[in-house]
């Protein structure tokens, strides 16, 4: 029987920029340090989100997916320099598509053991007709996915 430590060798991160993303990349820094793994963070643009944004303001469309890519290199470069902190090298990918398709499918692409991603509620009906990323990635994942809330990792 083999006991290495090293269950968890390749770890995906989606993140989103919310406080439940950091405490997410926070415990996955943890694991990955305890399993030597490789870590990946994820930001997915939503192609709905900036068809809609590009749908109010044709005009400025092109502008819009540019400060879009900005805003998602600097978040997946602060989530990196968050994990250099816990010695962790992170490989990131900025990409478009819809959230938890590419989520999936880049875990499929890179053999991911396990994805940390945090945990943004939804209420109402914006959850009845939309359901959320996490619960679509749970539901198809052919790996391990730990949900973290944002209160579960502060720092202490």
């Amino acid at each position: 029987m083999n006991h290495s430590t090293e269950i968890f060798k390749n770890i995906l991160i989606p993140v989103d920029g919310s406080s439940y993303s950091l405490a997410a990349v926070r415990i996955a820094g943890r694991l990955a340090k305890i399993h030597l793994s490789k870590v990946t963070i994820l930001h997915v643009i939503d192609i709905q989100v900036e068809e809609q944004l590009c749908r109010f303001n044709k005009e400025q469309c092109e502008s819009i997916k540019i400060n879009m890519e900005e805003e998602a290199q600097g978040l997946v470069e602060h989530m990196k320099r968050e994990l250099s902190t816990l010695g962790l090298e992170a490989h990131t990918i900025v990409i478009r598509g819809t959230p938890h398709e590419v989520i999936l499918d880049i875990s499929a692409q890179e053999s991911v053991d396990l994805i940390v991603m945090g945990k943004l509620g939804r209420r109402g009906i914006k959850r009845i007709l939309l359901g959320s990323v996490a619960e679509r990635v749970i539901e198809f994942s052919r790996c391990p996915v730990l949900l973290v809330n944002d209160h579960e990792c502060k720092q202490r």
